[in-house]
């Protein structure tokens, strides 16, 4: 894999950017994009005429509070997972002790 970053053209709001991007990572952008532009829309669908600005703050901080659920759930789960490894290496550590 390249190391080498090459500009990408993206649409977003419909204004054009340049991103640059290496070549593995592309397609990870372009779903971000895609991602970005389906919240946007979904967030016109609900408000009217909020202006390019009020959508993209609304979008943000709706993916912003999304993100850090998951991850607070991510951590819950992963505290949850290490307790009970420790407990079946606990219950392994028993039946060789015998």
């Amino acid at each position: 894999m390249s190391d080498n970053i090459t500009p990408v053209k993206v649409t977003i709001l419909n204004n054009d950017y340049l991103i640059g991007c290496k070549e593995d990572e592309k397609e990870e952008l372009m779903l971000s994009v895609d991602f970005l532009n389906n919240k946007i829309a979904e967030q016109n669908s609900k408000v009217k005429n909020s202006g390019n600005e009020n959508t993209a703050v609304l979008v943000a901080l709706n993916i912003a509070n999304e993100h850090l659920k998951l991850k607070k759930k991510n951590i819950i789960s992963s505290k949850v997972l290490d307790q009970r490894v420790t407990q079946i290496q606990a219950k392994i550590d028993a039946v060789l002790s015998k």
